[in-house]
């Protein structure tokens, strides 16, 4: 017999033509869902992109056009309103023909095969063999079938019978082209990414997999060390692919440390039922987690979070060792956020320069060492290319490096200038060239320039910060580094003199939900004294984290700064001398 089912409802035509006669022409995903044209496009404060807007048709929940923006909101209810009508006309006929799903009573190789492939696609299955290297898929691969032929060889012979082998069978995680050798070129789609760990016991693997949330297609005991998780990316091709599947990674607890041998689509895995040894390779579940990758981004435990952190993890975590540490004493870690606040033309951009470049070479800045090199993506909206050309060779010229050196630099330092993004559009530029450089820190000066509302409106400063950016860091790990200005001086002769560093955390312009949300703030601040202009630096939340130290070499939430006369470069210095008083004697 020929199997033709597959566990997914396969909308019928008609209704793809439904959805496409409402919003247009639809960029088709797998599972009744893809990106379209917005129905109230002309109502977008800025100009949209052509992933603004969603439509699904999928089985399981009712018919719906989403969009990023809230302009269209009511365009869109119109819209919705049109598209369920016409599909609920088409159910009311009788006219959704589903595909079998899987079929009641199947074994364990049907139930695999069926969840994790469509009836026309290649597999690729072959026996395992071993050598002085170890065990390693025998023939490359090439005994390729369709879905549907594996099913009714398996209906006469068990699959594994057909390969005798006294180490296991191997299965690629993706179909492939016929009468290919199965190479990452001739994969047909990328389905499903590969994970597995084998540093932990296999029961403590599958939990963590389990609460993971993860669109996972297949649970697969090895038969050795680990369990291999089939997780469903349904990327529309290798680039993607790989984004998704870094964000699958970044994903899972740090007590789960990944197989990072396993990032290419046309990797093998264990073929459940087969025998390897004495051990068998089981089937341990199909379809758990999520039900796809946007599914898991959108809703599983809030918006793509990681598995919950246990006791166990955090009672044995090596806080001196933190693998996520990027600057300092943990003061900066991945995903964090450090606000640099100072007035309009102190300085903060020759500052930020400067950070940026002693970093990228792994040096300290004021004593605040890198873990390593760090690659920075510098956003500026107010300096020029000629502005940013002036500050990089002061600072080269400052710091003494050679053309050479600098150069070196090449890859380290990315430097866009963006004076026609801001809010919503400004995220999604983010978090295009964050894909693209995939920067340690995130350098946008001025905030101003780039968050697209009033800065003093809590609910701004939130949804841009926590909203858009946040996102951002949690799935890639950047630390995005916000150059703000300070507001304008106060004129009340009573104002406060005598500021803690908490009154300083707060001196930048507009709500207090900025510096609650920043991990850090720094603040630069111009001294009224004579002479030579000095200015303070200083640190006003995770102070000693920094590892910030003083012109004597003493740890220190403060340092104090001079230009110097050579390039453009900011050098550190003594504490200025309080004005001398002169008392004036009595007569």
């Amino acid at each position: 017999m020929r199997y033709k089912g597959t566990k997914h409802y396969v909308q019928p035509r008609n209704f793809r033509e439904i959805a496409e006669s409402i919003v247009g022409d639809v960029e088709w995903e797998e599972g009744g869902s893809g990106y379209c044209h917005c129905p109230g496009a002309h109502l977008h404060s800025t100009p949209g992109g052509k992933r603004d807007c969603r439509i699904s048709i999928e089985d399981d929940r009712p018919p719906t056009i989403y969009c990023f923006y809230d302009s269209c909101a009511v365009e869109v209810d119109k819209a919705n309103h049109a598209l369920r009508s016409e599909i609920g006309k088409q159910e009311a006929a009788g006219n959704r023909q589903p595909l079998a799903p899987i079929r009641k009573g199947a074994d364990a190789m049907e139930t695999f095969l069926l969840a994790c492939f469509k009836p026309g696609e290649i597999i690729s299955i072959c026996p395992s063999e071993k050598d002085e290297n170890g065990e390693r898929p025998a023939h490359g691969g090439v005994n390729a079938l369709t879905t549907a032929e594996w099913l009714e060889k398996h209906a006469t012979k068990p699959i594994p019978d057909n390969f005798p082998s006294a180490y296991g069978m191997y299965i690629r995680v993706n179909p492939i082209q016929k009468g290919t050798n199965g190479g990452n070129k001739d994969v047909t789609a990328y389905r499903h990414t590969l994970i597995e760990s084998d540093h932990l016991p296999k029961d403590q693997q599958e939990s963590i997999l389990r609460a993971s949330g993860l669109p996972i297609a297949a649970l697969i005991d090895s038969g050795g060390k680990s369990i291999h998780a089939w997780v469903r990316i349904n990327a529309k091709d290798e680039k993607e692919y790989h984004e998704r599947r870094e964000r699958i990674w970044a994903a899972l607890p740090e007590e789960f440390p990944i197989d990072r041998q396993n990032k290419n689509p046309s990797r093998f895995s264990r073929l459940p039922t087969a025998s390897r040894g004495d051990k068998i390779q089981k089937l341990l579940g199909v379809n758990v987690g999520a039900k796809d990758f946007d599914t898991w981004e959108r809703e599983t435990d809030g918006m793509g979070l990681s598995a919950p952190l246990r006791i166990s993890t955090l009672g044995e975590f090596d806080t001196g060792n933190d693998p996520n540490n990027v600057l300092g004493e943990r003061w900066l870690c991945r995903g964090g956020s450090l606000l640099l606040v100072g007035q309009s033309g102190i300085g903060k951009s020759s500052l930020t320069m400067q950070l940026a470049v002693t970093w990228a070479l792994g040096l300290p800045a004021f004593s605040i060492f890198p873990v390593r090199p760090l690659r920075s993506l510098v956003i500026q909206a107010e300096n020029d290319v000629g502005d940013l050309a002036e500050m990089f060779q002061g600072c080269r010229e400052g710091m003494g490096l050679s053309k050479e050196k600098a150069l070196s630099l090449e890859d380290s330092l990315i430097f866009y200038h963006d004076t026609i993004h801001s809010g919503p559009t400004f995220a999604r530029t983010v978090a295009t060239l964050v894909d693209r450089h995939k920067p340690d820190l995130v350098w946008v000066d001025p905030l101003l320039n780039f968050i697209g509302d009033d800065v003093s409106k809590q609910s701004v400063v939130s949804e841009f910060c926590a909203g858009m950016l946040n996102p951002i860091a949690e799935r890639t790990g950047c630390i995005f580094i916000l150059a703000h200005h300070t507001g304008k001086p106060s004129t009340d002769p009573k104002a406060k003199t005598n500021w803690t560093s908490s009154d300083v955390a707060y001196s930048g312009l507009g709500s207090s939900a900025l510096t609650n949300w920043a991990r850090e703030v720094a603040v630069l601040t111009r001294l009224q004294v004579e002479g030579t202009p000095t200015f303070k630096f200083e640190l006003a939340k995770r102070r000693k984290r920094a590892g910030m130290r003083d012109h004597m070499g003493k740890v220190s939430s403060e340092v104090f700064l001079k230009h110097s006369t050579t390039g453009i470069h900011w050098e550190q210095c003594p504490p200025p001398k309080p004005p001398t008083v002169y008392k004036t004697k009595k007569k």
